[in-house]
């Protein structure tokens, strides 16, 4: 087993006077699980697989160095069961994510960025289903101007 970098921290002054220890986490994982679309199969979209996101991220030991957080809505609903990676300050957008093997993926990605200084390629099983979820996103993010090239 590859072990990861050390974990950083920051001191910060709370409101109250006291000093408080604050992890610096590399990343975060929005999943939509509680929004008006993503997971509802009563509405023809699969369901997100919230069990597996859960204990992969825990089974990885990824606390402390990128937090997961089930949300309600992160839109575009259009797309449905969609993530948004926090990495290094960048986002990276993810739409129809719902099975074992793209989960798997996901996860087997942020391990790799942990252990990398550098910002590294989506795995080509994960690149069809990413998005530009914020204006100007390809502008800091060149690996998504080049996956949006591929559109028709």
């Amino acid at each position: 087993m590859v072990s990861l970098p050390r974990i950083k921290s920051t001191v910060v002054v709370r409101e109250d006077g006291k000093l408080i220890k604050v992890v610096q986490q590399r990343g975060q994982l929005f999943i939509c699980a509680h929004g008006c679309c993503c997971g509802k199969t009563e509405r023809g979209v699969a369901p997100v697989p919230q069990d597996l996101y859960h204990r992969e991220w825990e089974r990885r030991t990824l606390r402390n160095r990128v937090h997961l957080t089930f949300s309600a809505c992160l839109g575009p609903c259009s797309l449905a069961n969609v993530a948004l990676l926090l990495f290094d300050g960048r986002p990276t957008w993810f739409h129809s994510l719902h099975t074992t093997e793209q989960v798997l993926a996901l996860y087997d990605y942020i391990e790799a960025r942990l252990l990398s200084d550098l910002p590294l390629p989506l795995p080509e099983s994960l690149q069809k289903y990413v998005f530009d979820g914020f204006a100007l996103a390809e502008a800091h993010m060149p690996s998504l101007a080049s996956a949006n090239e591929r559109l028709p």
